[in-house]
């Protein structure tokens, strides 16, 4: 039953319009823009240099030299707010513990203090501390 009849034709074609009236009237209209009465200004944004420490306040100018030219950098109605940072670095018991770990369980304490930025010290007590925490057994070796 698919013929295509004049009358069917018809019957499409009203309701095709009558549904595109229906959601002609639900739907809002789309905003009007209005237009720009004139050219648009841009306006521009001064550049202000950013530094992680400065030790400047606002309005002072400082001059920096370099080999072959010289430059001029003006903080002129800049805020200029100081930022600190803090890196936490590992305790030395877990740097140490991982050390071993790398070392197969054996302790060069010259290397060691050397490797690890510590003293001699330092790493004894970390290594007495992972003792009697019983993390690590610790056994002297003697050179014979």
């Amino acid at each position: 039953m698919n013929r295509k009849t004049p009358g069917g034709e018809e019957i499409l074609q009203e309701v095709s319009t009558m549904l595109q009236q229906k959601i002609a009237e639900r739907l809002p209209e789309p905003p009007v823009t209005p237009k720009a009465s004139g050219p648009e200004v841009n306006t521009l944004k001064k550049m202000v240099a950013l530094t992680a420490s400065c030790s400047q306040t606002a309005g002072e100018t400082e001059e920096e030299s370099q080999d072959s030219s010289q430059t001029l950098f003006s903080y002129k109605k800049a805020e200029i707010q100081e930022i600190s940072l803090t890196v936490e670095k590992p305790p030395l018991e877990d740097v140490l513990l991982d050390y071993v770990k790398k070392t197969n369980g054996e302790i060069d304490f010259t290397r060691c203090s050397v490797d690890l930025k510590a003293s001699n010290e330092e790493i004894e007590k970390a290594l007495e501390s992972l003792g009697t925490k019983g993390r690590i057994k610790i056994e002297l070796k003697t050179n014979e």
